[in-house]
């Protein structure tokens, strides 16, 4: 009986741990790659004007990520891909299920940037 309070005790005192243990930060290039994700995703979905303006932004935000200090002007630079993004949408330069692609995509970049320390 005494050895079974032991582990049990053990097992609770590990999973404790486990949980109150910090989770491992996002780092710059885990969001560039993220970032990156957004861009392969969107490849020939759309015009190559409206690609090469919506290329812009995702480039200035893995940019961003390069510099000390970069988070603010790269979750800038992705807010202002998603409003592009809801634009190109909504005058039809995109299509609807491309651009839930893109923005669930993108959702996950501005987390991983938001994370960023």
């Amino acid at each position: 009986m005494n050895s079974l309070s032991i582990k049990t005790l053990s097992a609770a005192s590990l999973a404790l741990a486990a949980l109150s243990s910090p989770v491992l930060a996002a780092t710059p290039e885990d969001c560039q790659r993220a970032v990156d994700e957004v861009s392969i995703t969107g490849r020939a979905n759309y015009d190559s004007a409206t690609e090469a303006q919506m290329t812009k932004y995702l480039n200035a935000a893995n940019t961003a990520l390069m510099q000390k200090g970069g988070k603010a002007q790269a979750m800038s630079e992705l807010n202002t891909y998603q409003q592009k993004l809801d634009e190109a949408t909504k005058a039809q330069k995109i299509k609807v299920g491309d651009s839930n692609i893109l923005k669930e995509k993108l959702d996950k970049a501005k987390q991983c940037v938001s994370s960023l320390k």
